[in-house]
């Protein structure tokens, strides 16, 4: 983000040359373009709450935890949010029911808090030591059987902690 400015004063066609460089493929792309106000600069933020409800209110999806993009998790997340929630008022009163919901994530939620954080660094950052860790260790892991299933477990929205994954009784 400190370097937009930069970016916006900088002829159009170069940024696109350096595109080119990493994907040609996305000539076609490239070529919509015309215009630095064509694009869009996103940035995010972590959000960290305590509980996901207030008194009769619940929080579900990236309002109650946006995380950085990298492990895919926002759909996941907001699925396994409202089928929690819906087991608890089919189980409980509202009161009871969004206090209920807010236990039942904690454990889900801060492990894909910690691990986006952890990730982050290697999936975005200027240290490409850690990309080239990230690309030359992924292969790895996914060779070993028990180190596969862990990460198919991460992308699916399964884990609950280094070890724990989400018993099918947490969906409706």
């Amino acid at each position: 983000m400190d370097k937009v400015e930069q970016w916006r004063d900088t002829p159009l066609d170069e940024w696109k040359e350096s595109v080119l460089k990493l994907a040609p493929q996305a000539e076609g792309f490239l070529q919509q373009i015309n215009s630095h106000d064509d694009l869009s600069v996103a940035s995010y933020h972590d959000v960290v709450m305590k509980k996901w409800h207030t008194n009769n209110v619940a929080i579900l999806g990236d309002a109650a935890h946006a995380l950085s993009p990298q492990l895919g998790q926002g759909v996941n997340l907001a699925l396994v949010d409202a089928s929690t929630l819906a087991q608890c008022l089919r189980e409980l009163d509202l009161p009871e029911a969004l206090t209920s919901y807010s236990e039942r994530r904690k454990k889900h939620l801060a492990f894909y808090q910690r691990a986006t954080r952890w990730a982050t660094p290697f999936f975005q950052s200027d240290y490409r030591l850690l990309g080239t860790a990230r690309d030359l260790s992924f292969p790895v892991m996914n060779s070993l059987p028990w180190a596969r299933k862990q990460m198919t477990a991460t992308m699916a929205g399964l884990k609950t902690g280094p070890f724990g994954i989400l018993s099918p009784d947490n969906f409706v």
